[in-house]
């Protein structure tokens, strides 16, 4: 466990994916159904206790079903189960993050290494849309992306901009790009997120349930039914995010001071620290971009 600095953060934890063979809902399940079919088999016969050994089977089906399911219900069974706890931030590939009350839920997130000319990687994850990095000099622990929002005002009307072009990418590397991307997820995805919600998993054990009676073309036909009511939901469900995405504000080209000279690019590409100018009618400014804010000089083009 690591510190971290801010107050939408409690706790963050390192971990390292295990085998696929090895996670907790895979061996222990294949060892017990070797199991089961060696008693059913050698010490009780086959023929003469068919039922039984069917229901000892589908009950432990049934039994891994859940244990399954429940790694993607709570983060915490999926890292007790397919994941191996680490010590060190250099052992581990992923970092479970505990938000504090209140803001959010708990996420298993990816943490990403990147290797330098010289010295330590940099080791960051993205969590909630914000991206924090380690410190490995000096605090040894996670600190969310700094801006350039706290320094004099003397310091930002000397600033000229960025003057070459390494600088610029080097800092969309690191801030990321002007933008809000509202994921729209594929009908498969959704889908999937749907089915295998805690209440349409106890439908579906419902109807098996009811398969077992004589009647069973009725629990077919309700498990059809309950099937086509949730990608109806889910098509609705894609509606809407389009709608929204619709909703988004355009890009637009601006002047920007880099390189010594003004030049025109897509405000999407805008990054702190970039001197933009704005012009309307009589009035003209530069803007400093700051953490997607911005201090406003007017009159000082």
């Amino acid at each position: 466990m690591s510190a971290i600095i801010g107050e939408d953060i409690r706790s963050i934890c390192y971990y390292s994916p295990l085998p696929k063979l090895l996670h907790g809902y895979i061996w222990p399940f294949l060892a017990l159904y070797l199991v089961e079919l060696y008693v059913w088999l050698t010490a009780y016969g086959f023929t003469e206790y068919l039922e039984a050994g069917c229901i000892a089977l589908a009950a432990t089906a049934a039994v891994e079903v859940v244990t399954g399911l429940s790694c993607v219900w709570s983060v915490h069974v999926r890292c007790a189960l397919t994941c191996r706890k680490e010590s060190s931030v250099e052992q581990a590939l992923l970092v479970k993050v505990t938000p504090t009350a209140n803001n959010g839920f708990t996420e298993l997130v990816n943490l990403h290494k990147e290797k330098r000319k010289c010295g330590k990687p940099i080791v960051w994850f993205v969590f909630q849309k914000v991206k924090y990095y380690y410190d490995s000099e000096e605090k040894k622990r996670f600190d969310a992306l700094k801006f350039p929002v706290q320094q004099s005002y003397g310091s930002y009307s000397k600033w000229t901009g960025y003057q070459t072009d390494s600088e610029v990418q080097a800092n969309i590397k690191k801030y990321g790009a002007n933008r809000l991307d509202i994921s729209a997820p594929d009908f498969v995805t959704l889908f999937t997120e749907r089915a295998t919600a805690p209440f349409f998993v106890f439908q579906v054990f419902c109807v098996l349930l009811w398969c077992l009676d004589e009647y069973w073309y009725y629990s077919m036909f309700t498990l059809v039914m309950l099937i086509l009511f949730e990608a109806l939901l889910v098509k609705q469900q894609q509606r809407n995010l389009a709608q929204i995405r619709k909703m988004s504000s355009k890009s637009y080209k601006v002047q920007v001071y880099r390189e010594n000279k003004w030049k025109y690019v897509v405000s999407d590409e805008l990054i702190p620290g970039d001197l933009v100018s704005i012009s309307r009618l009589s009035v003209n400014c530069i803007m400093y971009c700051c953490h997607w804010l911005c201090i406003v000089a007017i009159g000082y083009l």
